[in-house]
């Protein structure tokens, strides 16, 4: 298995993906002038290399914006193990909980796969909003649950760039918990409606503007108002298969 791959899409902000067949997951990083920012750390510490050769010095601060395990089993890899990790406070819950028996059984089924990974705990929590200087930015933490509890999306005002972690995902997004559908619309509707947005980066699915927001508003309002939703041919399987089981989890079945 290769490593990430690696790109510098806008000056001082770079991309790491991993690509897997019928799997493709995200992490950005943004090198402000004394301290560089990780939005989350990928599958395995292997993965952040490129990252920690890229901090040159720089104060690192990591944030995740949910405790599923392909965004946070990366940060051991991290200078200081990622520094200052920022997350929801719902997000250190999970890593008390669910995020160590998910590396328990990853372990179990695939053996000597995982035992580089190192659980980091979030250290810094918010509830609804945060701000990070990273001079000459502004990241803006803002929560956005639906895809999991502690859902959170991040904000670069200066850039007009949303990185939108699972909130926002090509082709749809994936209802995890089977949470109220209404907040996560709100906090797509108000990115959507942001006159300086000019850059979506989801952490599946390729770099977007403001049409992937609305399309996946259409589809959660279709989702919760039980209405059909004119599925793409040749949409992968995988998404196919999560569009059935959240259609039958909002009780919806036209």
């Amino acid at each position: 298995m290769g490593g990430p791959l690696v790109a510098e899409i806008l000056p001082g902000i770079w991309t790491a993906e991993v690509v897997q067949p019928g799997f493709e997951v995200r992490s950005v990083a943004l090198l402000g002038r004394k301290r560089m920012l990780v939005f989350d750390t990928l599958l395995h510490p292997s993965d952040m290399q490129p990252f920690a050769g890229l901090a040159d010095g720089r104060e690192i601060v990591t944030v995740y914006s949910h405790a599923d395990w392909d965004h946070i089993w990366g940060t051991a890899g991290l200078p200081h193990h990622g520094g200052e990790v920022v997350g929801h406070a719902a997000c250190a819950k999970r890593f008390r909980t669910e995020v160590p028996g998910t590396l328990e059984e990853r372990r179990a089924a695939e053996p000597g796969a995982w035992d580089d990974v190192e659980l980091v705990p979030p250290t810094t929590l918010f509830e609804h909003r945060l701000e990070i200087d990273l001079h000459p930015w502004t990241l803006e933490l803002h929560h956005a649950p639906g895809h999991t509890r502690d859902s959170i999306v991040a904000w670069v005002p200066q850039l007009g760039l949303l990185l939108g972690g699972d909130a926002v995902e090509d082709p749809w997004p994936l209802s995890g918990e089977g949470l109220p559908l209404a907040p996560w619309i709100e906090s797509l509707l108000r990115w959507a409606a942001e006159p300086d947005l000019s850059l979506v980066l989801p952490s599946h699915g390729a770099p977007a503007g403001r049409k992937l927001l609305n399309r996946n508003i259409s589809y959660l309002c279709a989702l919760g108002g039980g209405r059909p939703y004119p599925v793409p041919e040749g949409t992968d399987p995988f998404y196919l298969e999560h569009h059935e089981r959240d259609r039958q989890r909002y009780g919806h079945h036209a």
